[in-house]
């Protein structure tokens, strides 16, 4: 039975969420609670599933089987209008031919709301996404991060239960795009409300999320805060695509170790007590400016990847590095078992 609506129910509330496409299972029997104010995250390659998945609590989808739930309402089968949701894309979709002003005010044009209020509102949502002063401009005379805070101030201006962002960064260049990661969380804060945020860029996800859910062939895979997702992965899947991880076996165990949780020892230097130590040859080296990468092969099989910073080091005294003899090192706990085979050690 669904609990009564705002009878302090999650936000969103899906379960056993399925959606075919033919023969391809998109999503897949997906679970999924996200409370109020969350900033959450949809992780996940392309075609695992995560962007059907908005779709479907957006209502551009209609689930095959399972349930969406908003603060405790069942909305499986209501239209996109009918949900207390509103979704910003990668695309903008602002009217050219409609000012700034215009462009946010019109969701409350079309719901009927009086001309001096949609005013006070838009002017507000403006201020809120820092764009006061540009209500009479144009879309063509933004810029592209411009153009996204306006998006974002049309979609919170309707005081939606939940706001879905669709990859609404995709467009951006690099350095725009990490401000408006930073913009985009304090938006979040300030105005309280739940945003469900779908991205394939990992970096992303561990910067904005309070938690985030992997996707992969249309399941999650793992839900958690993003440092337990990156320290503790439960699958080598998500070892691999949230970051940068070594996968090793040894003794019926297979584990992940995070490349800067490894130390490169110098010749004659004692490993700490209880460390991990293997030897090995370093087979290639990268750097990168304030990192080194350490391409290790070891004498036990397998390779790793070692991370270290560039502290007092230049360029000409790390490749020369390259195939020395080394030991490498990391402490317990450092390390995430995500299989054991009977037989193996304890």
């Amino acid at each position: 039975m669904a609990p009564d609506a705002g009878a302090g129910a999650p936000d969103i509330s899906v379960r056993g969420l399925t959606k075919r496409f033919g023969d391809v299972v998109a999503v897949d029997s997906v679970d999924l609670d996200i409370p109020a104010g969350e900033f959450f995250t949809m992780l996940g390659p392309s075609g695992s599933g995560k962007t059907t998945t908005l779709r479907m609590i957006a209502g551009f989808e209609i689930p095959d089987e399972g349930t969406i739930e908003l603060a405790g309402q069942d909305v499986s089968r209501l239209p996109p209008y009918d949900r207390p949701v509103n979704t910003v894309f990668q695309d903008y979709a602002l009217f050219p031919h409609m000012t700034v002003q215009a462009n946010v005010e019109y969701g409350l044009m079309v719901k009927s709301v009086k001309k001096g209020e949609r005013r006070e509102r838009a002017a507000h949502a403006l201020e809120m996404v820092r764009l006061s002063g540009f209500g009479d401009r144009k879309p063509s005379q933004l810029s592209g991060g411009q153009r996204q805070r306006v998006a974002l101030a049309r979609a919170i201006v309707n005081r939606p239960k939940v706001l879905l962002l669709d990859e609404p960064l995709g467009a951006l260049d690099l350095k725009l795009r990490q401000e408006m990661q930073i913009e985009l969380k304090s938006i979040q804060r300030e105005v309280g409300i739940t945003f469900v945020y779908v991205t394939h860029d990992q970096e992303e996800a561990l910067t904005m999320s309070d938690r985030l859910a992997v996707f992969n062939n249309g399941k999650i895979e793992q839900i958690g805060p993003p440092a337990e997702v990156y320290e503790h992965p439960e699958s080598e899947f998500i070892a691999g695509f949230v970051g940068v991880s070594n996968v090793i076996e040894r003794d019926g165990r297979r584990y992940t170790v995070r490349p800067e949780k490894i130390n490169l020892l110098e010749e004659g230097e004692e490993p700490e007590p209880r460390a991990h130590v293997e030897p090995g040859v370093v087979r290639d080296v990268q750097y990168v400016g304030p990192v080194t990468r350490y391409h290790v092969t070891l004498d036990r099989g397998g390779e790793l990847q070692v991370l270290a910073q560039n502290l007092e080091e230049g360029s000409s005294e790390v490749l020369e590095v390259k195939g020395r003899r080394v030991r490498v090192e990391w402490r317990p706990g450092q390390e995430s078992v995500i299989d054991e085979r009977e037989g193996g050690s304890e």
